[in-house]
């Protein structure tokens, strides 16, 4: 038989928290979506009149020219926005989210829908957030992945709407495959996993200490005698 087409939309205006403290970093978010699948992706930012637009098949587009993602292949060496550090919950969730931040060049916060057209552009290059709508995502895949990203759940997962409750609204949002696969590293970690590197990590700073102070302490007598 025939298969059947289902086409949906989604329109939002993210960043309200913005709007109402004159922030100008909220966006009109506009998605098409065929079987659940994110195709069509716009991000309006009507107050610097900025519009980016992504199709499937078709690219990417700033006001109409072209853009991509930036080639920064180490995650060392990138930039990472989220909307608010607060939007991660205690446990898992915070504790790869400070991975992340230690991992990363710089943490950046407060851009919402405007940070992911940023790694659209090539001026950031990755975006880690939780607690998500899919009204608040699925405009922005497009975009960034027209525009040569990669964009996907924090275990690696597509973005669709059947994958929405799985996924729990955590999205990561990297300028390439490269980014992407160490941020994978990172977030797709097991809660075990993270738990137990929290541990050690905070283990071997405690059981180091005495060991730094000596060596200090006999650096600075060499340092006397000499």
């Amino acid at each position: 038989g025939s298969k059947t087409h289902t086409y949906s939309a989604s329109v939002r205006i993210d960043g309200t928290k913005s709007f109402i403290t004159g922030k100008p970093l909220f966006g009109t978010l506009i998605a098409c979506l065929h079987n659940g699948v994110p195709v069509v992706g716009l991000i309006d930012q009507c107050v610097q009149k900025e519009r980016w637009l992504g199709v499937v098949g078709q690219g990417a587009q700033f006001n109409g020219k072209p853009v991509k993602t930036s080639s920064c292949d180490k995650l060392s060496e990138c930039n990472m926005n989220s909307s608010t550090p607060h939007m991660f919950a205690p446990g898992e969730e915070e504790a790869k989210f400070q991975s992340m931040c230690k991992a990363v060049k710089r943490p950046l916060y407060g851009a919402d829908c405007y940070a992911y057209a940023l790694v659209a552009s090539g001026f950031s290059e990755l975006v880690v957030e939780a607690d998500l709508g899919l009204y608040d995502y699925c405009a922005l895949v497009p975009v960034v992945e027209e525009a040569g990203g990669v964009m996907t759940s924090w275990t690696g997962e597509q973005l669709t709407l059947q994958n929405h409750e799985k996924n729990q609204g955590r999205v990561v949002a990297c300028a390439n495959k490269k980014i992407h696969e160490e941020a994978m590293g990172i977030l797709g970690q097991g809660r075990a996993t993270v738990l137990v590197k929290r541990v050690l990590s905070s283990f071997l700073s405690v059981q180091m200490l005495p060991v730094f102070m000596f060596g200090a302490a006999i650096g600075a007598a060499l340092s006397r005698r000499s």
